[in-house]
């Protein structure tokens, strides 16, 4: 299983999804946003579109979803 998040250009590595979180693997400053999540299974990649209501910040563990 692989889990991206594309934000404004950027690809984020996902080591974790829950419903309405995310854990980044390395994570960085990014204000309030949208964008979209990528999670490819034995090949299979299903593609949905989330808002970041507070943003990213490296100083919080879990990225809020909507």
């Amino acid at each position: 299983v692989q889990i991206h998040l594309n934000v404004n250009g950027f690809v984020l590595p996902v080591g974790q999804l829950g419903p309405e979180f995310l854990i980044l693997r390395d994570p960085a400053e990014h204000p309030p946003a949208e964008g979209e999540i990528v999670m490819s299974i034995d090949g299979r990649e299903r593609r949905w579109n989330v808002y970041l209501p507070e943003g990213i910040s490296p100083h919080r563990t879990r990225t809020k979803l909507a």
